[in-house]
Parts: C-alpha cells; structure tokens; sequence
C-alpha cells in the first residue's frame, strides 16, 4: 500500500516538475514515525513484503516517466524535443530492536536517460537514515540525509547542474501524557552546486552554496486517534561562504494540524508566521505569513480530491535579487472506474514574488513576478494491488513581468508505471 501512495503522488506530479524538484533543504530527514511509542514497529512488520532474520524490506520500482518532452531546455524560440525515461528502484529499509529501537534507511536513486541529448542524462542516489531509541515517554532520535542530484532545484533554473545535499538532526521527545509531546531537535545541512556550471552569467555555486543550522521545539497534542495538533518553533541560522550579502537569521512559528491515513480528511494543514532578518542592510527583510498543506478527501470511496499549498521564502541564484517570496498552489481529482481503471486531473500554480537588493532596486526589479502553471491528465490501470500502468501528458508554461525573453511552454507525453514486490 505504501508504494501504492507514493507512486499516487508522483504520478500527480505533471512530468515537467517531478523531473526537476528535488527535496528542499530541511526536509530529506523527515522519515514519518510516531514518537515516544512503539506503534511504528508493528505497522512495519505488519505491511513490510520481505523479511529476513532481523531486516524487514519495502522494495518498489517507478518508472517516473517513458515518453517525449517538447521542450528539454526549457528555451523560449526554438525548443529542442527528444524521448526521455526516469527509472526509480528504491527500498524502505527497516531493523526493529526488540521493541526499544527501530532504525530506517530509505535508498533510491533516479536513472535519467535522454535518447539525443547525452548531456542531459544522470544517475542521482539519495540516501536517508533514522534512528528512534524509545525509554518510557522518551523517544532519542537521530537522521542523516545524503542527496547527488542533476534535477533542476525549482522552476527558477533552467538548467541542469550536479549538486550535492547533506543534512543531520537529533534530538529528544517527551511524552508529557498519553495525548501530549514535546519534542527539541537541532539540525545541520550543506548544499553545494557544481563550481563549473554557469547559468545566464551567473555561477550556481557562487549565488547558492550554502550552510544552515538551527533547532526546533514543537508540542504535539492527540485530539482523536486520527487527529493531532501541532504548534512549532524554528530558528534557522543560513551562511553563504561565497555571497555573504546573503546571510540570513530567521525564525517560523507554524501552528497546524495533521490527521492519519484513516481519517475523512487526510493530510496536514500548518499557516504561520516567519521573520526573515539578513545581516546585510543591502538585503530587505520579511516579515509575514507562511503556510504548508497537503489534504485530501474521498468522496463515495471513488473520488479522491486534493489540495497542497506552500508559501515560504527561497534564495534565488541572480545576485541582483536574493530571494523570492513563493506561492505555490496545487489541485487535483481522482475517480476510480471500475475496479482496475482510474482517470486524473491535476493543475498547479508557481508564483515567485522576487526581492531586489536595495543598492540595486528598481522598478522594474521589484515588481518581478514569475508564474509557472501546469496541467496534467492521465489513465491507469492497475494491474495488482501495488502495480499500476499510467497514460498521461502535462502541459507547462512559464511566464515573467521583467524577464520575458526566458517565457516559454511545453509538453509531455508518455507513460509511468509502478511495481510494488
């Protein structure tokens, strides 16, 4: 089942943005369990396919996507075509101790082949562990995230540049009743861009190496079996060894709500406030709303409709403008037809509000805005419980206030299966 979800997600995706948005920092070491308790151990042994004396196995294989791409690099005059195929093998591997620990490592790597253009192929591994040791009401956890990847960061880059992306939290949660937790953590990341690549007069790793460190305290409280509000603090310490006009303190307060699997409503709701102070007076400060959300709701056990919306600051790679505030908004809607068939719709909006160094600010600078749309649609059939064969195409635009000899479109058409051992 799990296998099932994930490949849902991805295939919701339109082929144009799961080719190139990989994991952003802070979120490569969010292996989902339930602190201060054991109830993750016996979900694992119950669905986990393989087991071997003390290993228990998840394996799948994606083929993220088998077809054409109209536009390989994303030009606005004369766009270059050619067949492209992502294939995925991963696995979720867990070790339960007793029932005192439990230690996951997720594993994967992404083969991108493009039959014309070599330049563009990549085989991107990314490697996530989590360790929880559980004492009574405490949970000691500690993670470790590596990702090596050539996908485009966001819909800001148009090219395809290695880098690498490394990330490290621990910390304690203690169960202060059977219904409320409060957890402390601190964490670590790294990203570093290929020093060769050079985009629009602009090296990668100038504009976006970076170092952050920070920690966190969040207080979790049961309100049913399948609801749980939570209240976060975050503080992020952000340091750009070769831009350091860059480097930021900022701080998020994000209150939320989550609910299982199993609930009517599916998902996760947080709306919150960060402050965002850079340690130059040449960089403008925000101060004002974040969100994250990721609900769903099945309506008659065949219509699934779905909702994400994400609104947080980004660095971006141009030097004369920082950063950028981004909106982004997706929907969807799934009906299951028949047993085997299903049919998909999906559309979703990336607007980058950017910020202009003061030194620098003009007009037209601070009123930049870049709006990338996409539409997708798509047949699968389902071959057993955790396989799945899609159909489908997307169609992508991208459109700018100031820059708009980088405006352009495209489509993709082509296929991606899922195969759950």
């Amino acid at each position: 089942m799990r296998q099932t979800l994930l490949a849902f997600a991805l295939f919701l995706v339109p082929a144009h943005a799961s080719a190139q948005a990989p994991p952003t920092p802070g979120t490569l070491t969010s292996i989902p369990t339930t602190p201060g308790s054991s109830e993750t151990i016996d979900e694992i042994r119950r669905l986990y396919r393989v087991h071997a004396g003390p290993f228990y196995v998840s394996p799948a294989v994606l083929l993220k996507e088998l077809g054409v791409d109209t536009n390989v690099f994303n030009e606005a005059g004369d766009p270059r075509q050619d067949f492209t195929f992502t294939a995925t093998p991963q696995a979720d591997l867990a070790i339960p101790i007793a029932r005192r620990g439990l230690v996951r490592t997720l594993v994967g790597s992404d083969f991108v082949y493009y039959q014309k253009y070599e330049t563009e192929r990549s085989v991107d591994p990314q490697v996530t562990v989590r360790a929880e040791a559980y004492a009574r009401r405490l949970t000691f956890f500690a993670a470790g995230a590596y990702l090596n990847t050539r996908q485009r960061p966001n819909y800001e880059i148009d090219v395809r540049s290695r880098h690498l992306q490394n990330e490290a939290t621990a910390g304690i949660n203690v169960g202060i009743t059977s219904r409320t937790s409060v957890e402390v953590g601190l964490q670590r990341g790294r990203l570093r861009f290929d020093g060769d690549t050079v985009f629009l007069g602009t090296s990668l790793s100038e504009t976006l190496d970076q170092d952050s460190e920070g920690g966190n305290l969040a207080v979790r409280h049961k309100l049913t079996t399948l609801t749980t509000v939570n209240a976060r603090y975050e503080r992020l310490r952000e340091r750009f060894p070769l831009s350091p006009v860059r480097d930021t303190n900022s701080y998020r307060i994000m209150p939320g709500v989550e609910f299982k699997p199993r609930a009517l409503i599916k998902g996760f709701a947080y709306v919150g406030y960060r402050s965002f102070t850079p340690l130059s007076p040449l960089l403008p400060e925000y101060s004002g709303p974040v969100a994250q959300l990721g609900l769903s709701y099945t309506l008659l056990g065949a219509t699934s409709f779905g909702v994400t919306y994400d609104r947080d600051i980004t660095f971006s790679y141009q030097q004369a403008t920082p950063y950028f505030l981004d909106n982004s908004l997706g929907v969807f809607v799934r009906r299951a037809v028949g047993g085997r068939w299903d049919v998909m719709a999906n559309a979703a909006r990336h607007r980058y509000d950017y910020r202009a160094l003061t030194a620098e600010a003009t007009a037209p600078l601070d009123a930049r805005v870049d709006t990338t749309d996409n539409y997708g649609a798509s047949l699968g059939y389902r071959l057993k419980k955790d396989t799945r064969v899609g159909l489908g195409a997307s169609y992508y635009t991208r459109t700018s206030t100031v820059v708009t000899f980088r405006n352009y479109d495209g489509l993709r058409v082509g296929m991606t299966v899922t195969y759950g051992f």
